[in-house]
Formats: structure tokens, C-alpha cells, sequence
């Protein structure tokens, strides 16, 4: 069986193709594109017709990459902060729906996070998974999703409607970023994490673990000349220190030339480095850790384990 995951996410759309086989879930094909569903219209909680039309063509990308690869059995498109929170988001599903003949779920911020739990939880090895409390942190563009765990299962979770886009929008500003806009952009999120910031205090994580997106890109930075070998990675503090300074300091073009620069995540990494570093500061954890995997990998897992108990799909 041949199962099509869509991640709709806020920014980029993100396909997972996966053969489900007995002995295990085989990938055919990943695949992301642009889609810019929250340009101009997250401040007022609206999708803009502009942003119908950049995620209809990178909708319609992915169902052309899924044909191309042999098709699905099935098609699961999730949608998240953007679509969940917008005024018309039902209409943006509905119209999708009809054009692609497909049916978006337009998932909650909990269900959400605890997919990207899951996704995490698949890419990390077992020695990081009994090394104490975990914090996840997936960074979006309309929401973040927080989720601690002990290694085997969910103590705590929460999506924060502050992501990347949403922020951009929020504190408006020309590159470089201005010391004022970061001070107030930290402060803010400060402030919007207080329900993180008790539930840290008392499950003392040790381990940070970075999903998907933004921290892909940091990976890419930091190690750009090195193939992926594994779906995670430990990312060293001092490297981790010196780059945020880089990319504070930068302007978009000088952002372009970077090796290892996503030109997707761009006009939003230097917040969502600004981001990372104030939970970072405040958690201070022992370890800090990459992973590839996120909602697409984690409700993919999901599906398989229903598949093979011969539960419906969802």
C-alpha cells in the first residue's frame, strides 16, 4: 500500500511518499515546496487570495510529484496553524478539496504536537531517549509546538501561536535586524512561554531536540559539506553561539550566499535563531540535538501502526 502524507504548514508545503510492506514503511520520495499561505494575511487571521494561489501551485506540485512517482492508495493532507486559525481556512480546505480531489484535515495545535512527538521519537537513537527529560521544540511559521517527554511517552504538551511568518508580520523590520526589534521580539516571546518556562522548572529536561525546518536549515549551516548520514544530529553550542551572531548581523543577501542557506527559510531564520537562543538560554540543557523528522514522519509512523493492526487510517 502506498500512502501520500501532506504537511501544510504555514510556509512550506512538505510531501512524504511511503510503501507500507509487512516487514516495514519504506520511503519513495520527500518533496517540499513554497507556498507562502500566511503572506499578508496572518495579522488578520485571513488567507489571502495571493496566498491561495502560491499554495495551489505548491499543492498542485505535490500531487504532480506523487503521479510522477507512481501515485498514492492514499492521500492524507494535514493542515496547521495557518489554516486552523484563519477566518476562511474551511473555505481555503474546501477549494483545495475540490480542485485536487483530495480531503485536508485541518489538524489542532495538539494533535499537531504530538505527531512532530512522534516524528522526533523515530529519528532518535536509544542512548538519547534514556538520557532524562526531553524538550521538543518544533519552529513553524504560524504556531511553535513544545512537547516534553521522558523518552517513552508525553509528559507535557503545547502549540504557542508564535510562529516565524506570524512574528515577521508582528515585528516588521528591514534587514539588519535592529537591536530594538530583537529586544522587544525576545521580550514578547518571553512572555508568550510562561506556561513553558513552569513546566521546565519542573521536569528539568536535559536533552533539546530541534525539529525539522529552521533547524534543518541550522544543520545545513553549521555542516554543509556534510551528507546526512542519520535523521538527527548533536549540534555543538559554541557552533550553534557563533552562527546566531552571523545571522543577526546579516542582511538577506549575505543570508542568500551562505552555504547550507534554504532560500525558503530565508526571511525568517534570523528570528527563529533569535527564537531558539532564548529557549535555549532558559533551559540551558546538557545536550542539543538536530532532527529530520517531524508531523510528516511521525502521522506517516501513525498511520503504519494502524495499518498494520488493520485500524482505520486517518
Amino acid at each position: 500500500m502506498k500512502v501520500a502524507v501532506l504537511d501544510l504548514g504555514t510556509n512550506v508545503f512538505n510531501l512524504l511518499l511511503c510503501m507500507f510492506e509487512k516487514d516495514g514503511c519504506r520511503v519513495l520520495c520527500e518533496f517540499k515546496r513554497a507556498a507562502r499561505l500566511g503572506a499578508g494575511g496572518l495579522s488578520d487571521g485571513y488567507i489571502s487570495e495571493k496566498a491561495f494561489d502560491t499554495a495551489s501551485d505548491a499543492l498542485s506540485a505535490i500531487m504532480a510529484r506523487i503521479q510522477d512517482s507512481g501515485g498514492a492508495d492514499l492521500v492524507l493532507p494535514y493542515a496547521t496553524s495557518a489554516v486552523r486559525d484563519a477566518r476562511n481556512g474551511r473555505d481555503f480546505a474546501a477549494c483545495m478539496n475540490k480542485k485536487f480531489g483530495i480531503e485536508i484535515n485541518v489538524i489542532s495545535g495538539d494533535r499537531e504536537a504530538g505527531f512532530i512527538f512522534r516524528g522526533i521519537m523515530e529519528s532518535l537513537p536509544e542512548e538519547l531517549k534514556t538520557g532524562g527529560n526531553i524538550l521538543m521544540l518544533d519552529i513553524g511559521g504560524g504556531s511553535n509546538e513544545f512537547v516534553i517527554s521522558d523518552g517513552r511517552k508525553i509528559l507535557w504538551k503545547r502549540s504557542f501561536p508564535i510562529g516565524m511568518a506570524r512574528m515577521r508580520e508582528m515585528f516588521d523590520y528591514t534587514d539588519p535586524l535592529p537591536d530594538h526589534i530583537a529586544s522587544s521580539f525576545t521580550e514578547y516571546c518571553n512572555g508568550q512561554l510562561e506556561p513553558l518556562w513552569r513546566e521546565v522548572e519542573k521536569y528539568s529536561p536535559a536533552l533539546f531536540v530541534g525539529s525539522s525546518g529552521s533547524f534543518d536549515t541550522f544543520r545545513d549551516l553549521l555542516y554543509f559539506n556534510l551528507s546526512p548520514e542519520q535523521p538527527y544530529r548533536i549540534l555543538e553550542k559554541e557552533k550553534l553561539d557563533s552562527l546566531h551572531k552571523t545571522l543577526l548581523a546579516s542582511n538577506s543577501q549575505q543570508r542568500l550566499s551562505m552555504p547550507g542557506m534554504s532560500p525558503i527559510r530565508v526571511d525568517y531564520i534570523v528570528l527563529a535563531s533569535l527564537f531558539t537562543k532564548l529557549v535555549l538560554d532558559r533551559v540551558n540543557p546538557g545536550i542539543i540535538c538536530q532532527s529530520s523528522y517531524s508531523l510528516k514522519e511521525g502521522a506517516m509512523a501513525i498511520c503504519y501502526d494502524n495499518w498494520l493492526k488493520n485500524e482505520k487510517i486517518v
